[in-house]
């Protein structure tokens, strides 16, 4: 997935006529944008509708191609459906903003175009971020990391994570660490962030989503028994 602020090279819908906003969802998320725009590009961004990044922290899914009376698919160039989102850091979490268009016009509706699929995926992803953590299809569930050795994720195996200063994604930045690094979590976290400390001796946080309990014992039936754990 390209994260937000990353080019994508969707410049074509630009130039469509985009239909007006009909509704809108305000929330807070207990988990960090790049969250937020995962789900919506791979729920939402789907078959007619396409996913492009707007800025750093905003993104929408627009309708790309339309089934015509004859069942063939052609470009739409006016009314355009389309659902955006915008978010922004919160005091815990992040606050989300999802607006969706309407479904087309007077014109749609005399010609029997007008449809419900923006409303419908808005709704989708609105129930998909708010369902809870004991949900068993939400995006996000309950990781709790217990005090003890932990270890980076896979994804970053090779490449430096700096520890963050305060448990926070606007805190600043400090020691670099591998996966390979000696890493014990300890008691001070948040529902974000795992507090840890180092073998040196320094402390400092990692995104509770990068971090995983690491059994002390090297064997697969340790490794099974800490990943049904968490």
């Amino acid at each position: 997935m390209a994260r937000p602020g990353e080019a994508r090279g969707f410049v074509e819908s630009d130039a469509m006529a985009l239909a007006k906003q009909a509704q809108d969802w305000r929330f807070v998320v207990p988990v960090p944008s790049r969250v937020v725009f995962a789900a919506m590009e791979q729920a939402i961004g789907t078959m007619p509708y396409r996913f492009e990044v707007l800025g750093a922290e905003e993104a929408r899914v627009v309708e790309f191609r339309r089934r015509g009376m004859f069942g063939t698919w052609s470009r739409p160039r006016a009314g355009v459906r389309w659902v955006r989102c915008v978010t922004e850091p919160a005091e815990v979490g992040t606050r989300v903003m999802i607006t969706a268009s309407s479904g087309g016009g007077l014109i749609f509706k005399a010609m029997g175009k007008a449809d419900r699929g923006p409303t419908a995926r808005a709704v989708q992803l609105v129930n998909l971020l708010t369902s809870g953590r004991d949900d068993p299809r939400t995006i996000y569930r309950e990781r709790p990391i217990p005090p003890g050795p932990v270890t980076l994720v896979a994804s970053w195996a090779g490449t430096p994570y700096r520890l963050f200063e305060e448990p926070s994604f606007e805190a600043a930045r400090g020691d670099e660490v591998l996966t390979a690094t000696e890493i014990e979590a300890v008691p001070g976290g948040n529902a974000s962030f795992v507090r840890v400390r180092l073998a040196s001796g320094a402390e400092g946080y990692i995104e509770r989503d990068q971090v995983v309990a690491s059994p002390e014992e090297a064997t697969r039936a340790a490794q099974t028994a800490v990943a049904g754990s968490v």
